[in-house]
């Protein structure tokens, strides 16, 4: 008798802790919210760049995200640029092999909202510059 009490009771703490794993607000699996702002080919269509803001819960902030990833491995994407907030950025490819990202930061983009700047992905060149060089950014593109 006393068993089969304790294997109910081990099934009772494995079906809440289950319970608390998917129905939880953030999730144990780390689930994010994706919005996509903009996603823009390069000029030979080998390459896609995608600006989206990821939110991840009420722990972390929002991140303002540039991703790229190749035609020929459409799942393998990378970011290549991350921020801390709801941040305005434009991009365009400035040739076949070279990707501008407009920010609102200063030239340096030494910030310390930005998590993550890279400045080469595969063959693909990424400057970065401050936004009023170009067009006022108002929102997102």
């Amino acid at each position: 008798m006393k068993k089969i009490i304790l294997i109910l009771l081990l099934i009772v703490i494995i079906l809440i802790l289950i319970t608390l794993l998917f129905f939880s607000t953030e999730g144990i699996l780390g689930d994010c919210a994706i919005d996509d702002i903009t996603r823009i080919e390069n000029p030979n269509n080998q390459y896609e760049a995608r600006v989206f803001k990821r939110d991840c819960g009420a722990t972390t902030s929002i991140a303002t995200v540039v991703a790229i990833r190749g035609k020929k491995h459409i799942s393998e994407s990378q970011d290549i640029f991350v921020v801390a907030g709801d941040v305005p950025i434009l991009i365009y490819w400035t040739d076949i092999n070279e990707l501008l990202i407009l920010t609102s930061f200063d030239n340096s983009l030494e910030s310390d909202l930005v998590y993550k700047k890279v400045l080469n992905w595969d063959s693909i060149r990424i400057t970065y510059e401050r936004n009023s060089t170009r067009k006022r950014i108002i929102g997102h593109p």
